[in-house]
């Protein structure tokens, strides 16, 4: 009857780790693994490669990129550039480089509708990010659109309705719980109507 003094067995329940922790641990499995991997192997062989594959997939670096650093290793390899681990070590560096931090600058100069699509975890500042943006291309001379896809939260309406009077923005909305991909499709036939 009191079990005040009782522990509880129950385990604890685990917070999810932070994306900082997981990009440290992905960095650090790559590097520990390369080296690992590389150390001491003087010959780029197939062996060498497909470890090198689990290497880069376990490490969350993502089956196209990593298919997009084996085919450059591959290709490189093939003609000689690439003679031993050391060369492939500072090779892989320079690509993993190359494509995971390439400046992707969004082409705005188009004179079409086109849509961006603001996804995120609750609270990571997607509404605010939306009214900037918003307002950034409003002060380049572009025409724009808002529309609240987000159908679920129901302050997340009224939070884009109020950046759009802000900046006198038109806001594409339905109620609470609507399709959002019905709210989508029907902000992007509207913006194509009115040239936007």
């Amino acid at each position: 009857m009191f079990n005040f003094f009782k522990k509880d067995k129950s385990p604890a329940e685990e917070k999810p780790a932070s994306l900082k922790e997981r990009l440290v641990k992905s960095r650090q499995k790559l590097g520990s693994g390369l080296s690992a991997l590389l150390l001491g192997k003087k010959e780029i062989n197939d062996d060498l490669l497909d470890e090198l594959e689990t290497l880069l997939i376990t490490a969350d670096i993502g089956i196209n990129t990593t298919d997009k650093v084996l085919e450059s290793v591959r290709k490189n390899a093939s003609r000689k550039t690439l003679k031993d681990s050391d060369s492939l070590y500072q090779f892989l560096k320079d690509e993993l480089e190359r494509l995971l931090i390439k400046d992707n600058q969004l082409n705005t100069d188009i004179n079409e509708t086109f849509v961006i699509l603001v996804v995120g975890i609750n609270g990571a500042g997607k509404t605010t990010t939306i009214g900037k943006l918003a307002k950034s291309f409003q002060n380049q001379g572009k025409s724009v659109m808002l529309a609240a896809g987000d159908t679920f939260r129901a302050a997340a309406v009224e939070q884009l309705k109020i950046w759009g009077e802000r900046n006198e923005i038109p806001v594409v909305a339905q109620a609470t719980g609507a399709d959002a991909a019905s709210v989508i499709y029907d902000a992007y036939e509207s913006a194509k109507a009115k040239n936007i």
